[in-house]
């Protein structure tokens, strides 16, 4: 009886070690597979391109080239920012303060970027308050804003784009002025504030819109009087225009606060309920606002004090300690060259993502190849998609960062970060799809 147990024993661990010993060659050998077709496209080794691909499930690495080496990110400094949120604000996002003395009420924003933009669901719990409040004097405080309008590094010509909108305490309308013409004999402003602001300039080219840096005027092309379109441009924060905007659009009397008081400790903190569709926006349509209020708004949560880099200093102590001495993380939209990550440090948040939400709702934050955002042209697969990733592009940077689902139903952290090519990206768009397929099928 003992002996048959023992040939027992013995033979399921010669099939044990048989299985071993070919597991080991067969995923060595996908991984050759892979390094060829890689090295098979002169592109990846011509410039400066990282690679990092790691599975999910069991955390080894399939493959990486420059991996712990830094790049500029551009917009996949998003993905920071988008951890950052879910992992501080969880369900809840502080939408405004306020403090009631007397007749008086003090309000004070939070960074919030909801508030009447229209690229999201609209929440009407700020307008509601204000309304229904009893107190006869109104004021505005901005004074635990302590940031600039615009990030370290980014570039002071694009202040006119609407990509690049200044950061505010208290955004609205998403900071930008909408122009648009639904008829073609309809010219529209809004807000209509902006208005009386705005000029036909004969002079201008074709479709043009123009503002000067440091005030709200704008000057139209006056093409735009008799056809359809609709463009966005950036008004900058002046003092007293959103209290302006505020009271047009209340219809309540509100005042800039010529004390600015300093947010009291005693102010109340209302609450919105934070959904994924700003998370959409931000992820999908690379919106560079959001990811910069988003940042703000962690700040004043964790602060008290709305500043980009403090929020960012909070969260290298805290979230990302493992990974902070090794990156440059200076806003929350990748505006800035001066954001360096790794495709290894990107690596570590996606592997942290799943750990925070479920991963089905995760894949529907990212552009999803083929279908949505800015990979809607992209990597798209037979039936379904199979690429759930962030772009990041500017002058000389192409990147592209998040998950890639197998047939096998394998998830995989993928990271590709180019920098320093001349030219357009669309040649890198192109060499990672076959790397992007073999992926897929393998």
């Amino acid at each position: 009886m003992y002996d048959r147990h023992l040939l027992f024993c013995l033979c399921w661990l010669m099939i044990f070690t048989t299985a071993c010993k070919t597991t080991k060659p067969a995923l060595k050998n996908s991984r050759t597979e892979l390094a060829e077709v890689i090295r098979g496209n002169p592109l990846f080794a011509e410039n400066f391109s990282g690679i990092y691909i790691e599975s999910v499930e069991d955390k080894q690495i399939i493959y990486q080239q420059f991996a712990h080496h830094r790049f500029i990110p551009a917009s996949n400094i998003k993905i920071l920012t988008l951890y950052a949120a879910l992992e501080t604000l969880n369900k809840k996002i502080p939408s405004f303060q306020y403090l009631s003395q007397r007749d008086t009420l003090w309000i004070w924003g939070t960074g919030d970027p909801a508030f009447l933009y229209d690229k999201i669901v609209q929440d009407s719990s700020f307008t509601s308050f204000v309304t229904s409040r009893k107190e006869n004097i109104i004021l505005y405080s901005q004074a635990n804003f302590m940031d600039d309008r615009f990030g370290a590094g980014w570039a002071w010509d694009d202040y006119a784009y609407s990509y690049q909108v200044e950061k505010s305490p208290f955004p609205i309308y998403g900071n930008r002025v909408t122009f648009f013409n639904p008829t073609g004999n309809n010219l529209t402003i809004l807000p209509a504030y902006f208005a009386k602001n705005s000029f036909l300039d004969p002079t201008l080219g074709y479709g043009k819109i123009l503002r000067a840096e440091t005030d709200n005027q704008f000057f139209l092309a006056t093409d735009l009087k008799s056809r359809k379109f609709q463009r966005s441009r950036p008004f900058t924060y002046q003092p007293g225009l959103i209290t302006q905007l505020l009271t047009d659009t209340l219809n309540r009397f509100i005042q800039q606060d010529l004390s600015q008081r300093p947010l009291a400790k005693n102010s109340i903190v209302v609450e919105r309920n934070l959904r994924d569709d700003l998370y959409r926006q931000m992820m999908q349509e690379s919106d560079n606002f959001i990811a910069e209020q988003i940042l703000l708004t962690i700040g004043g949560k964790l602060t008290d004090t709305l500043n980009t880099r403090q929020a960012i200093e909070r969260m290298e102590e805290t979230l990302f300690q493992e990974v902070a001495t090794n990156i440059r993380w200076v806003d929350g939209s990748g505006l800035s060259r001066y954001n360096l990550l790794t495709p290894h440090s990107i690596g570590w948040v996606l592997r942290k993502l799943p750990e925070t939400v479920p991963i089905d709702r995760l894949l529907d934050l990212f552009p999803a190849g083929g279908v949505s955002g800015s990979l809607k042209g992209w990597y798209g697969g037979k039936d379904r998609p199979y690429v759930f990733a962030k772009t990041g592009s500017m002058s000389g940077v192409y990147c592209l960062s998040g998950y890639l689902k197998t047939k096998k139903g394998q998830l995989l952290i993928i990271s590709f970060m180019h920098n320093n090519f001349q030219g357009s990206s669309q040649k890198y768009k192109e060499a990672m799809t076959p790397v992007l397929e073999w992926l897929y099928e393998n």
